[in-house]
Order: structure tokens, then sequence, then C-alpha cells
């Protein structure tokens, strides 16, 4: 969530006047945010307050929609100053103009009042992180350390705000370099035009193939020691021709149980476990989560889904311009700030359409790989000599079983509701039916496989559209 909010944060700060009237008083944009920050903090101890004297959990639920209704005010605020109030003009001037430092110096407001929401609502947290460690320490389970309540914010902001803000700033240097260099070379006009135009374009591809090298030293990570469980993770990923620099245990106090594939490009790629995944789940639910990672990389999941994020900002933002000129709509800010909107709002919509079938592949792609390789009867179990299964065409109801049980621990043990949708994954209940429902499916025909062909051949063609869009109507960098 606060990683989304953070680029949002930036994006809007890029699209405010550079320069302009500068705020006489920006005092009073500031006292805004920070007013928005008081009042929040207020309801945050009173939440505590009565979570304490009562033991109810619906003060828990309140926290957290008052944490997300708080987090989206400031990025209205943040929006309010930059358009209304000259903020981004006003944070600019009294940086000097700094590259990339003056982008800092206008998102930082925002940043902040993100970061001192966390910690308010901290303290809810440590609560419930404090009672499942009580509960794994009477179930006899491995527990971590207790974190105190600012050792939660800079968790936060290390895993969360710091995943957005490092690819955006090396984003942004690099834009910065390209610029540079159209001047030194002494190009202007179109031909500058393209050259920046292009340059971004593969700054994008640059910082999203090698960040994930950056954030392995932000987060908290150690590569995950040599035995039977690293050696089942590494032949899934050999099994599948999914290459990775190392399998990495991402360090959490046991408060986080997730598991993800960072990076597109092999030498910078790896393979995360938190440490409470690791202590908790039985080692063919790893190997089922290792497998759901894996089909993310080998059907290129990451590269698609900002190929269609793309592809719709650019169909949704030509398709408003279309429109704009039929109506023969004034070319002001105000509606320019609609056309941007409607590019967003195509980007956001395709986001979480994608991203969620997208998901439902990488669930098949791990119970169709469990399913070629069941797990191994011991001596005891087979009552004998060890048997190795027969591998199967369809899926199997132990992988499913294998895959739905490690979903179930996530949404268990981060203290998330079977049915509470999240955008880019729906919801655990919603995958596990799925999943159940693929069992007997033979692994050649899984439909989650044909649904998500559709979604890359209509890229395509919201390319092939945009682009003859673009053309066609003249648009050409400047």
């Amino acid at each position: 969530m606060a990683t989304g909010l953070v680029i949002f944060i930036f994006l809007i700060g890029s699209l405010g006047p550079m320069v302009g009237e500068q705020v006489p008083r920006p005092w009073f944009f500031l006292a805004l945010m920070a007013t928005l920050v008081a009042v929040s903090w207020a309801f945050f101890v009173m939440l505590e307050s009565r979570l304490e004297k009562t033991g109810r959990t619906r003060h828990i639920l309140r926290a957290e929609r008052l944490l997300s209704v708080s987090r989206a005010a400031v990025v209205g605020m943040h929006a309010y100053g930059v358009f209304a109030l000259q903020w981004a003009a006003s944070a600019r001037a009294a940086v000097g103009g700094l590259p990339v430092i003056d982008d800092l110096a206008v998102a930082g407001p925002a940043l902040i009042a993100l970061v001192l929401l966390f910690a308010g609502y901290a303290p809810i947290q440590k609560r419930l992180r404090e009672a499942v460690l009580f509960r794994f320490l009477h179930e006899g389970r491995p527990i971590g350390r207790a974190l105190t309540r600012w050792q939660l914010v800079w968790e936060h902001v290390r895993h969360s705000i710091l995943l957005a803000l490092v690819p955006l700033m090396l984003l942004r240097a690099w834009i910065e370099c390209g610029g540079l260099a159209t001047q030194w070379l002494g190009l202007t006009g179109e031909a500058a035009g393209w050259v920046e135009l292009g340059w971004q374009v593969v700054g994008v591809f640059v910082v999203l193939a090698f960040s994930p090298w950056l954030l392995r030293f932000v987060w908290d990570t150690v590569p995950l020691e040599g035995g039977e469980l690293r050696d089942r993770v590494e032949r899934v990923l050999s099994r599948n021709r999914v290459s990775a620099r190392n399998v990495l245990v991402w360090q959490t106090s046991s408060g986080v149980l997730n598991g993800a594939l960072m990076g597109v490009v092999p030498m910078a790629r790896y393979v995360l476990f938190t440490d409470a995944l690791l202590q908790l789940l039985p080692v063919r639910q790893v190997e089922a989560v290792a497998a759901h990672e894996a089909g993310h990389g080998r059907m290129k999941h990451l590269p698609w889904l900002l190929g269609s994020m793309m592809a719709a900002a650019l169909l949704f933002a030509m398709a408003f311009e279309v429109l704009a000129r039929a109506l023969d709509l004034p070319q002001n800010m105000e509606w320019s700030l609609v056309g941007v909107g409607a590019s967003v709002l195509g980007a956001v919509l395709t986001l979480g359409f994608v991203s969620r079938r997208f998901e439902l592949q990488a669930d098949a792609f791990a119970v169709a790989d469990l399913s070629r390789h069941p797990e191994p009867l011991s001596a005891d179990d087979a009552g004998g000599a060890a048997v190795v299964p027969i591998a199967s065409d369809a899926v199997t109801a132990e992988s499913v079983a294998a895959m739905n049980a490690a979903l179930g621990a996530v949404s268990e043990l981060n203290g998330v509701p079977r049915n509470r949708f999240t955008w880019r994954h729906g919801t655990i209940a919603w995958r596990q039916e799925h999943l159940e429902s693929l069992v007997g499916t033979r692994l050649e025909a899984l439909p989650i496989d044909a649904t998500v062909r559709w979604i890359k051949w209509g890229t395509l063609v919201a390319v092939a559209l945009a682009v003859g869009l673009i053309v066609a109507m003249g648009f050409m960098p400047a």
C-alpha cells in the first residue's frame, strides 16, 4: 500500500509546475499536513486505549481503516499543495533546483507524513505481533525478537517506502543525466525530444533490472544456508529454467510470512523467503511457494505487467485526447490534469486486473510443478522402503493441498483475513477456490493459461492502437 502511494506522490510532484508563483507562506501547506497527522495520531491513541480496555478486535480494524484513509488524505493534500498552492515550485526554489534533491524536497512533507502516520499506528501493530509471538511460544514454535515502536517504523520504512523510493531516485538521476547529455551534444528541438524519450524508456528497464541488487542491501537479507531446504528450492528453479543470483532470507524478526522473486535480469535476480516462512512452513509448502515464484519468472510476469500498464496508460491518454479534440475542449491546466487522471486510471485498473490473473497463473504453475514432482514417501510412511510416487499429467489433490496450506498460513500468520481483498492479489479464499477447481485438470490445459494468453495479445493490440493514434494525431516529443 505505502509503496504505491510513494509512487503517486512522486508522480504528482513531477506533474506540478516546475516554476511559477511561489507560496508567500509555504508554512500554510506544511501546517495543513501537520494537522492531518496530529488528528490521526489522536484517533490512534484513542483506539489503542480502547483496545487495551476491551480487547475487541474491531478497534484493530478501525485503526487499519484510519491508516488507509489518512494515507489517502496525505496524497490528496499533497496534490492540493502542488497544484493549488504552487508547493512544487516553492520547494524546488528552496533547494536551488538541484537535480533529484528538488524531487525529494517536493515529496518530503508527504513522505514524512506517511512515516508519522505509521508511527501512530505502530503501537497497535506491536500488540498484534506480541500476541502472535506469545501464541508461537505457547505452541512451541520458533519466535523472533520483539520490536519496539520505532524499530517497527524503521522496518516499515525499509520494506515499504524505500522499496519505491530507491528505484524512483535512480530513475530520476538517469533522466537528469539524459538531459545533460543532450545539452552536451548540442541537440535541440525534435531531435533532443526523441533522444530524451528513448533515454527515459531505456532507463526504466535499466533501473528495474538492477535496483534489486541495491534493495537486497536496503532490506535485511542474508543468503539461505546450504542444506535440504536450499537444495529443494534450487531444484524447483532449475527444473523450471529460472535463474537467480542467490536465494535470500528476508529477516523480519518473524513478523512477516511471505516469499518473492525480485528482478528480471538473472545476474540481479533474487529469490526471497522471510524468516517466518522458513521457520513455520513444512518443506513441501516452502517448495510450493518457490514454485509459485518460479512461475512469475518463467512466465515473465513483471515485464508483461509493466507493459500492459504502459499500454493502458497510453491508450487511455490518447482516447481522452481524441475526445478532447472532438469536443473542442480548452487546452488548459484543468483539462490537462483530467487527461493525466485518465492515463493513471487506465494504468491502475490494468494493474489490478492483470496482476490478479498473474497470481492465479503462478498458483496454477506451482501446483502443476508439484504434480510433476510429487513428494517422496518416507520408509515409515510407506511401511518399508522409501517410495517415489509417479509424476502425474494432471493436477493432483496433494499439490493443491500443499499450495493452499501455504496460502492459508500466509493469511493466518500475517493477520490477513482470507476474504480481505487486495488490489494486486485479490483474496486468499478466491485463490484457494481456484486451485481446488483445478484438481484433475490436465497440466497442458489449465484455463488460466488461456486467459493470460488473451491478456498478452490484448497488451500487444493496445500498444499498436496507442502508437497508431500517436502517429495519426501528430504527437511528437519536444
